[in-house]
């Protein structure tokens, strides 16, 4: 007879995926679920599911593509163009398969185009971090979709080459692709200089640039002090638009969540926690 091990970890992780679902219903979001599989039609596939093929675990059956749920937000916005959805906010649990490893992630999701339902979002997501994990977040990484869109060239901005040297942040590259583009100059400033020298750069962009601001108080005002912007953001998919933030844990590299604003039937803001 097999004996099973007992593993509190794993009962844990269970408890904190009901918390979180029941946290989140009681603030009046609607608790969601969708199929770990998703299918594809070949004639259908956009660009972005094109594009994340590579990185999905896949399989053909019956001329239909079927792949394991890369992304919630993906299989959120998918559904949301399927579907009518009445849904104001949502809350969600479940696994999800990159590169070929599985993980779990949990989050909300808030369909409003208004500052303030989105933000509220936020503000009780982070509650729930530091009162139900315990984990005590010290930094966030803020960025916004637009900013690179509206100091680059539409060529430039598509550039695979330009943006190989983007994700990597090399600025030397950078200045042989771009020449004289103040871009490389400004990533060589320190982070909290940047947003300044934009402005002075770039007046056209004072209204990217104050959401950007606006956000960062927000994040602030719900105790966390260091805040760093990035400019250098390019959107995994067409529908992420505006703000992206990335929450890390002390002596961590890789954040433990992340999210940011898009557009799938309206607007929208939606957070992540890995675990």
């Amino acid at each position: 007879m097999t004996a099973f091990i007992f593993n509190p970890s794993l009962i844990r992780q269970k408890e904190q995926e009901v918390e979180f679902l029941t946290f989140f219903h009681t603030h009046e979001f609607d608790v969601i679920d969708l199929p770990v599989v998703e299918t594809f039609d070949w004639t259908g596939m956009t660009p972005d599911d094109l594009s994340l093929m590579p990185r999905r675990e896949t399989w053909v059956q019956n001329g239909k593509v079927h792949t394991l749920r890369h992304d919630w937000t993906n299989a959120i916005v998918r559904y949301l163009q399927k579907y009518h959805v009445r849904s104001r906010q949502v809350a969600y649990s479940g696994p999800v398969y990159k590169n070929g490893e599985g993980s779990h992630q949990f989050g909300m999701e808030v369909f409003s185009d208004v500052r303030a339902d989105q933000q509220h979002g936020l503000a009780l997501l982070l509650e729930f971090i530091r009162d139900r994990l315990q984990i005590g977040v010290q930094t966030a990484v803020i960025s916004h979709y637009a900013l690179l869109k509206s100091i680059l060239t539409p060529e430039q901005y598509t550039d695979p080459d330009i943006r190989r040297a983007l994700s990597q942040r090399s600025t030397s590259r950078l200045q042989q692709l771009l020449g004289d583009h103040p871009l490389p100059q400004l990533l060589e400033l320190q982070p909290e200089s940047q947003l300044h020298k934009l402005r002075e750069l770039y007046p056209e962009l004072e209204p990217i640039l104050g959401e950007l601001t606006a956000w960062e108080e927000e994040i602030r005002r719900a105790g966390i002090e260091a805040v760093y912007p990035d400019i250098t953001a390019l959107p995994s998919q067409s529908y992420y638009d505006g703000v992206f933030i990335q929450l890390y844990e002390p002596g961590r590299t890789a954040p433990f969540a992340s999210g940011g604003q898009y557009t799938a039937q309206s607007k929208a803001f939606g957070m992540g926690i890995f675990y």
